[in-house]
């Protein structure tokens, strides 16, 4: 049986697991980094949430609170549950709590960071890009300078070429890609290219990208928009055989650029190939938090390899964080907790002006 707070019925309520408190210009606030949900925070709240640690029913809350009037306490429920700090058994959220116990292993350091900045773009705002920035290098005037030989940049080497003819475009061809490129793509960059015999782990996987503890938690989903014998669709690399797997049929461009913070210019690509991280892989091995940077790191590093790779077979690169990861982890069908939204690179034909960055 409810009882009632306000206009809404309580059942078993508890604090979030997902409180983070800090001081801003001197007021105490409270941030659900799951929620993306930031409120002032004073001592009634933080005694109220101090004994809601377990699930409580409202006549338990009721008599631990006996000192507050019926409509204070109901008010500051309310108010609670509202903005997330409380959350009620069996609902959304605390399914979606429950899906985080996975992170446990890890300090909350990892899990705040990660899912606090799930809501960047909810949260925040870019400068725009004719705002003048500062581009001083870093300098230590007082230390001796030893000079380098010079490096010549004409040396007669395709790997040279590549490297120094990388660049991110934003701006494509209207032409497709061939399957034959698509596939030279997701081998070299997340393709299995050999297995190490190792001792007490088995046979490790050998990438052409460095991965720590050779923990490989890096998956890549595929939306091919403009490939030459590959149907529109949503896919996923098996780089252990080197396929792919249909996930979904079809694969809109307007919403690949939605996907994508609303970036106009990526609906013209070819391919997005979205990078996740299976986090389990890693915390089965190591169970401290710094372990968290090693994925964020492995995701640059096939990135960087990927954008290689396409500029090698003359196509134009681009990789971008500016991800709305919910709405990617929702078409995909991921937890967010689990397996959850890193990194995206793409790729499309070159244009006859392409607009071309650092």
């Amino acid at each position: 049986m409810y009882r009632k707070a306000g206009n809404r019925a309580l059942k078993l309520v508890r604090r979030s697991a997902c409180l983070v408190f800090f001081f801003e210009k001197g007021d105490l606030r409270c941030t659900n980094y799951l929620t993306g949900i930031t409120v002032a925070s004073t001592p009634k709240v933080l005694l109220v949430l101090k004994y809601l640690d377990v699930w409580r029913n409202y006549e338990e809350i009721e008599q631990l609170f006996s000192g507050y009037s019926a409509t204070s306490l109901r008010s500051i429920l309310r108010q609670l549950l509202e903005h997330t700090l409380l959350i009620e058994k069996d609902s959304d959220q605390a399914k979606r709590e429950a899906d985080l116990e996975t992170w446990s292993i890890w300090e909350p350091e990892a899990r705040f960071f990660h899912f606090a900045t799930k809501h960047a773009f909810e949260l925040g705002a870019a400068l725009p890009e004719e705002n003048k920035f500062s581009r001083a290098l870093l300098r230590y005037r007082r230390a001796d300078r030893i000079p380098l030989p010079d490096a010549d940049p004409s040396v007669n080497s395709e790997f040279l070429r590549v490297l120094l003819g990388r660049r991110t475009v934003r701006q494509f061809g209207r032409g497709q890609i061939s399957l034959e490129q698509l596939s030279i793509l997701l081998w070299l960059t997340w393709g299995v290219t050999g297995r190490l015999r190792w001792p007490n782990l088995g046979k490790l996987l050998l990438k052409t990208s460095p991965s720590g503890g050779a923990r490989h938690p890096i998956e890549s989903y595929c939306w091919s928009l403009r490939v030459t014998g590959l149907p529109r669709g949503i896919y996923h690399y098996r780089g252990d055989t080197h396929h792919l797997e249909r996930l979904h049929n079809g694969a809109s461009s307007a919403r690949v650029a939605e996907l994508c913070a609303r970036q106009e210019w990526v609906a013209d690509c070819a391919a997005l190939f979205v990078m996740t991280a299976v986090l389990p892989r890693v915390m089965w091995r190591y169970h401290f938090s710094r372990a968290y940077r090693t994925v964020l790191l492995e995701a640059g590093h096939f990135c960087q390899t990927f954008c290689l790779v396409a500029t090698w077979l003359g196509l134009a690169p681009f990789c971008t964080a500016a991800l709305v990861d919910p709405e990617i982890e929702a078409d995909l069908g991921l937890d967010g907790s689990t397996e959850s939204v890193l990194y995206a690179a793409g790729v499309g034909v070159k244009g006859r002006t392409a607009t071309s960055r650092v």
